[in-house]
């Protein structure tokens, strides 16, 4: 009659074996979910074609209500024909944040409640990331350049989109 003992190589090395597979799981997880976390939009950027770049992480400021301080948080995409200012963005976010950072914050509750105040504030935002790629990066959103094909399309960036914006 054989006995088998529980100390056998065979257990410790399917364990071995087993403890190898989860942290490469692991690792290939946490590298996934970094890639999709860092800002990029996903797909390749293309000159001539909406290309979307969201600035993480989302801004949080301070507003006034009376006597009361509040809170608000904006989470901001930029839209732009042009993978040069995508690439310029990136290079250059701490400016840009720094700008946007200034224009949000210590704002009034009135500046910011109502639908025509939010599209003032966006286009007030707009001409902050402008000027700002202008002056760190010589792009301007006045000019056109040309594909391979010959299809003009605007330089810069072209809008801001505000796809979350909570008032606490």
């Amino acid at each position: 009659m054989q006995v088998l003992s529980l100390k056998t190589p065979h257990i410790g090395q399917i364990f071995k074996q087993l403890s190898k597979i989860i942290m490469l799981a692991m690792i290939f997880i946490s590298t996934a979910s970094y890639g999709s976390a860092s800002g990029g939009g996903g797909g390749a950027v293309a000159d001539g074609q909406a290309n979307y770049h969201t600035l993480r992480p989302a801004f949080v400021v301070n507003i006034i209500d009376g006597n009361n301080m509040r809170f608000m948080q904006l989470e901001i995409d930029l839209m732009s024909m042009d993978s040069h200012a995508i690439q310029a963005v990136q290079d250059h976010r701490a400016p840009i944040r720094h700008e946007l950072l200034m224009l949000f914050a210590h704002r009034d509750i009135s500046e910011v409640m109502g639908i025509k105040q939010r599209e003032k504030l966006r286009q007030q935002a707009l001409e902050k990331i402008q000027e700002t790629l202008v002056k760190y990066a010589d792009i301007d959103s006045d000019g056109t350049a040309t594909t391979e094909d010959g299809h003009k399309y605007p330089t810069g960036i072209q809008e801001v989109l505000f796809t979350n914006f909570v008032i606490q």
